[in-house]
């Protein structure tokens, strides 16, 4: 064989591999038509792969913040098995959707599947996929823009959907305009391994172009709603839809200049005062109705029975949410809460709502249950964080068996490995743990 031949097999068979993307003896089994190449871009493929509808229930497109050269990214998440969930929504029924990114809490194979460039998503119109296609989220007027251009070159953009505005913490579910829908790549008739998924039109991409939508109806340009959020301060917080949502709880509040000092930290008795509003929203209606209503005497010898705080610290010393100090037996209510002292309160509060729960087959989402062998908690994350910071520290019960529930527990500042169990718990922080609390899952027991 001359030198030109080798070189001509060795490219049908690089061709051939890259259409399968698999192995020898599934070439020598199917013997299946080498794709076309495309030379240009914006180019329509013949029709060498097909799709195939998918239940649009377990995908999310999202809008996910990037970089300062490329603020946001598109995602697509597919829930593969029902638990743990990939993603919650913050405001459900709200615009924009906010977006909590359960994906990162969590070692997600097998339950998540993330296509995060054109690996992982296309273009298919009228039946033929679209070839040199770039996807772009553009933000517009207070909204971002799902679009792609039709080629490498093109000033064209094609909008396949849009957000109606950016959640606090720039994680937002991106909705298509009418005549798009979710597809996914088949290759004689079965979905190809890398789970492609198309954006598909019926539509030609002249007709596109020419401004025509596809779907029987002209697509509505709702007004541009700006992202409402709870506190002036919070914007580009990591925590600013937990903060949010807290304060739609009622679970902690703010300062009466709208600002909520995401970074400040709490004291102890403004810790008591989150831990048992948030307990007011996950324990039985009438195990809260037990608890005192007036302070008679002081909780603690330093708490007096007057002070703002006496009547929850009372209350959380009923529920066994707290103790006094060994000796002296005080509280010291405006010391600094620590995140191991909160951890502590959150993990005896789930101690509470698992014992009250025991046998409770009333609600189609259980609360998390308590083993009765060891006497813990039962873990509903796969793969919690493993601290590396808390071996023989008085906390280190508590704290990882809060990571392994809801990721309550989770490391300082969101990176790494380090959970920090003697630093200050800061607000941002502590009204995270709370929603985690209230929404894991959002059942009570009866």
């Amino acid at each position: 064989m001359n030198p030109m031949s080798k070189l001509k097999a060795a490219a049908l068979m690089a061709a051939t591999l890259g259409v399968l993307g698999g192995a020898g003896q599934a070439i020598a089994q199917n013997r299946t038509p080498v794709q076309p190449m495309v030379r240009e871009t914006g180019t329509l493929l013949a029709q060498t792969f097909g799709n195939t509808d998918i239940n649009a229930a377990n995908f999310l497109v999202v809008a996910v913040p990037g970089s300062a050269a490329q603020p946001y990214r598109l995602y697509i998440v597919e829930q593969l098995q029902p638990n743990p969930p990939c993603w919650t929504i913050a405001n459900p029924g709200g615009e924009p959707t906010q977006v909590n990114a359960l994906w990162n809490t969590f070692d997600f194979t097998g339950i998540c599947r993330l296509q995060r460039d054109t690996n992982g998503y296309a273009i298919r119109l009228a039946g033929q996929d679209l070839s040199g296609t770039r996807f772009e989220v553009n933000q517009r007027d207070g909204d971002l823009l799902l679009q792609f251009a039709p080629s490498t070159i093109s000033r064209d953009r094609i909008t396949i959907g849009r957000a109606n505005g950016i959640s606090p913490t720039g994680f937002t579910q991106i909705d298509l305009n009418p005549g798009w829908s979710l597809t996914k790549r088949t290759f004689n008739g079965q979905i190809v391994s890398s789970h492609l998924v198309y954006f598909t039109n019926d539509l030609t991409l002249a007709q596109l172009q020419s401004g025509e939508t596809g779907g029987g109806t002209p697509p509505v340009t709702p007004p541009v709603t700006p992202p409402t959020l709870a506190f002036n301060d919070i914007r580009g917080n990591r925590y600013a839809a937990e903060i949010t949502r807290a304060a739609t709880l009622g679970v902690i509040s703010g300062f009466p200049d709208n600002t909520f000092k995401p970074t400040s930290p709490l004291t102890r008795e403004q810790a008591v005062s989150v831990v048992i509003e948030t307990a007011a929203e996950i324990l039985p209606t009438s195990l809260i109705a037990e608890r005192s209503q007036v302070v008679s005497s002081p909780p603690f010898p330093d708490v007096a029975a007057n002070r703002w705080s006496a009547l929850k610290i009372q209350q959380a010393k009923q529920l066994g949410l707290v103790t006094g100090d060994a000796g002296t037996g005080n509280f010291r209510p405006t010391d600094n809460v620590s995140r191991a002292e909160l951890m502590a309160m959150m993990y005896k509060l789930a101690l509470i709502r698992a014992n009250a729960g025991a046998g409770d087959t009333t609600s189609t989402t259980p609360v998390p249950g308590r083993d009765q062998v060891t006497g813990g908690l039962i873990p509903n994350i796969p793969n919690p964080t493993a601290f590396t910071d808390i071996s023989g520290h008085w906390g280190e019960n508590a704290i990882r068996q809060m990571a392994a529930v809801c990721a309550i527990a989770s490391p300082l500042n969101e990176t790494g490995t380090n959970f920090a169990p003697n630093t200050n718990a800061l607000r941002d922080y502590t009204a995270a743990a709370a929603v985690r609390a209230v929404d894991c899952p959002a059942a009570r027991p009866q």
